[in-house]
């Protein structure tokens, strides 16, 4: 059975953040474990309740089949399949978050580390769960320019194709981020932002490891030339540049990329969140706060521009990525679940 890991990690935030970025430098430290996410909160923590009564044995080991199953099914496999038995021996509650915890604390024993980390952006809005059951956990909210974000997006599978959308979800997401920061100590939550670890990477990666109370090692900042980095790479396109080392011009794409109606309408959403993270504005902040004070309603183009954006990267991807695949059936697993789910 694995021993109990007190103190996992979280990276919490937006994805196309950087985050899979900084898991490659962290799971290149010999004492943190960090999986490519199934994602097994955001994909099953809703249909929970349909398990029924999970006192009973019987639905319990239902919950960990699935979540077992949603494992095998990732599109970025763990190497390993999940021992059912032992999640169910040594889960310490019988709920999903600490079915979850037991499958990570296995990957963590696979992998030969004391400690693992979660880099499913998505934990974010699960971080008062994670606290009533880890109480020693930590989080590191990773932060980029949200109009970076969004140029990163409109190439990925990952996040919103729209400017408008993308700039509703980083803000949404960005004050949820403010919250804990406000609520939580330094010893629980660190904000690293993306732009710093391009331009003082080892700086950086090092004030990161003093708040997990690691000894910083060298080869954190080589992460690029290990097999991990290269399995990922390979995978897809979103993750083409992990075997490469810091691309350190990648920030401040937007300015390029966005035309200015775009980025007018990106400051006039999250002008506070940017400016609160250190990111300087285009305009002037009280110019954004006037065009937000008259509304900025809902236009069809913008559902239109992310119904386009979806079917042109999905349909490229069809061809481009070696796990599309692997996606297409943890689509059709986890349909079946919601399926399931209504029937009952």
């Amino acid at each position: 059975m694995p021993a109990l890991v007190k103190d996992p990690i979280f990276i919490i935030g937006t994805e196309r953040s950087g985050t899979n970025l900084l898991r490659l430098i962290l799971d290149a430290h010999p004492a943190i474990a960090v999986p490519h996410p199934p994602h097994i909160l955001k994909n099953l923590f809703a249909l929970e309740p349909a398990y029924g009564d999970l006192s009973d044995d019987r639905r319990f080991r239902t919950l960990i089949r699935d979540v077992a199953q949603l494992v095998a099914f990732h599109a970025y496999p763990w190497g390993f399949p999940i021992d059912e038995e032992d999640v169910f021996r040594s889960a310490t509650a019988r709920n999903l978050v600490c079915v979850y915890f037991a499958v990570h604390d296995q990957y963590a024993a696979h992998a030969g580390k004391p400690r693992w980390c979660c880099k499913s952006t998505h934990m974010l809005r699960h971080v008062a769960l994670v606290r009533q059951h880890r109480p020693a956990a930590k989080f590191i909210l990773m932060v980029r320019d949200g109009r970076d974000v969004a140029v990163s997006a409109r190439e990925s599978i990952f996040n919103r194709y729209s400017v408008y959308h993308a700039a509703r979800l980083w803000q949404e997401e960005q004050r949820i981020g403010m919250y804990w920061l406000d609520k939580l100590s330094e010893r629980e939550i660190h904000c690293l932002r993306y732009e710093d670890l391009l331009a003082e990477p080892e700086r950086t990666v090092k004030a990161l490891c003093a708040f997990l109370g690691l000894p910083f090692q060298d080869a954190m900042l080589r992460y690029h030339e290990t097999p991990e980095a290269r399995t990922c790479a390979s995978l897809s396109q979103d993750w083409r540049n992990t075997d490469k080392p810091l691309l350190r011009g990648n920030a401040g794409r937007f300015r390029q990329a966005l035309d200015p109606k775009e980025i007018d309408l990106y400051e006039a959403i999250a002008a506070p969140e940017l400016d609160r993270f250190g990111y300087p504005l285009c305009r002037p902040l009280h110019e954004s706060e006037r065009q937000r004070a008259l509304g900025i309603p809902f236009r069809l183009h913008y559902a239109l521009q992310e119904f386009g954006g979806l079917l042109r990267v999905q349909g490229r991807r069809i061809f481009q990525d070696r796990n599309f695949k692997q996606r297409l059936r943890k689509f059709c697993f986890l349909q079946s679940l919601k399926l399931r789910r209504d029937w009952l």
